[in-house]
């Protein structure tokens, strides 16, 4: 008985834990990822290939596909070719590609440096940062996410006032939001924000977007879910042109966000109820189920559907790594949530509405709970 009481491109290409593909109804790997393009394209299929066997070939097909029609990245692609190789038995000629590759690259780069150098000696500040940029965009073509940060940085000296430096800010901060470095996104912002305090509604907009992506990142899902019941389709459209992140992935940050950071009430007025979010979720009618199952206190729907959500998580570059987290955070608030009528419940009820495999389970998760001080209350060994 219960009782209350009150670098490179960032890939690794190392196989990580086996997870099963998505029990989304919906899910189909090439439509999920034609949702995005260039290397936040390329990075979700990597990801997706390193932790769902069966669907690994398909997943590094689509990033060869990416990296051959979209980058200069030789690296990356000579890697890709060699997994799919070892998967399949089928060798991949990749020396034709390459070669043009590299003299494309090489006439490039000789063509940037000279403009670079002759408008340094014209003292041209203006052709210097535009010189500068086009260094920017090689470098992130060909995967050289480090050096196009580093160009960036050398293109303040050429800036013309604070909305020049503002946008080589911003540019740091998508890069290092496609490498998830979350603490460099972080930094970028507020160095935006000191040179442009008061950005329009665009700028604005995809600030909040990549922020609450760098809270995520960092498990501050409080600050990262108090970011993303502002934001709207319409404010944010030209972010999502970019095809870096979708309205889905707001729906899914702000609901997982929300279950793990907000009280019962909260989650309605922040979510539910709040229009412009709504938008979001009608991108995404899984999170719709999912909060309102929770609000409405179903708890067994609310976390067979979570449950479905996290399996497509899984295999989400931003959510994936802190799907255990969160699913013990969220489901820790449930619990707080059904005990809060009772007085005293049995443990195999409880253990049954709350969907856990056995009262051995549960009592393992209770036990941790009082411990950690999240409900005040005691077990009765011998009644149950």
């Amino acid at each position: 008985m219960f009782t209350a009481t009150g670098q490179h491109f960032g890939i690794s290409l190392t196989r990580t834990a086996s997870i099963p593909e998505p029990s989304l109804l919906a899910f189909n790997l090439r439509s999920y990822l034609s949702e995005y393009t260039g290397y936040a394209k390329i990075r979700r299929a990597i990801y997706v290939g390193e932790r769902c066997p069966t669907l690994s070939i398909e997943s590094y097909s689509i990033a060869l596909e990416e990296l051959e029609n979209k980058t200069y990245d030789t690296t990356t692609y000579k890697h890709i070719a060699r997994l799919l190789e070892q998967l399949t038995g089928e060798r991949r000629d990749t020396e034709e590609w390459e070669r043009r590759v590299s003299k494309e690259v090489k006439e490039q780069d000789t063509e940037i440096r000279g403009k670079l150098e002759r408008a340094k000696k014209q003292v041209s500040k203006k052709d210097t940062l535009q010189a500068q940029w086009e260094l920017v965009r090689l470098q992130q073509q060909r995967g050289l996410m480090d050096e196009a940060v580093r160009a960036l940085q050398d293109g303040r000296t050429s800036c013309g006032g604070m909305p020049e430096q503002a946008e080589l800010y911003v540019e740091a901060a998508r890069v290092s939001q496609v490498m998830g470095r979350w603490l460099q996104v972080a930094t970028y912002i507020q160095r935006t924000e000191a040179v442009l305090p008061d950005p329009d509604a665009t700028a604005r907009a995809e600030l909040a977007v990549l922020r609450a992506q760098a809270d995520f990142g960092d498990c501050k899902w409080s600050v990262a879910v108090n970011g993303l019941r502002e934001l709207s389709i319409d404010t944010a459209s030209i972010v999502f042109a970019r095809k870096t992140v979708t309205p889905r992935d707001i729906a899914l940050y702000g609901t997982l966000a929300g279950l793990a950071a907000l009280d019962r009430d909260q989650v309605k007025q922040q979510l539910l109820d709040n229009v412009q979010f709504g938008q979001f979720l009608d991108r995404m009618p899984e999170c719709q189920a999912l909060l309102q199952s929770y609000y409405d206190s179903k708890y067994d729907d609310a976390l067979n559907m979570l449950t479905r959500i996290l399996s497509f998580c899984h295999l989400d570059p931003v959510i994936g790594p802190h799907v255990t987290t969160l699913k013990q955070r969220i489901r820790d608030n449930i619990v707080v949530l059904y005990i809060q009528p009772f007085v005293s419940v049995r443990m195999s009820s409880m253990a049954t509405a709350l969907c856990f495999g056995s009262t051995g389970q549960l009592e393992d998760t209770l036990v941790r709970m009082i411990d950690s001080g999240l409900i005040h209350a005691r077990i009765d060994g011998t009644t149950g």
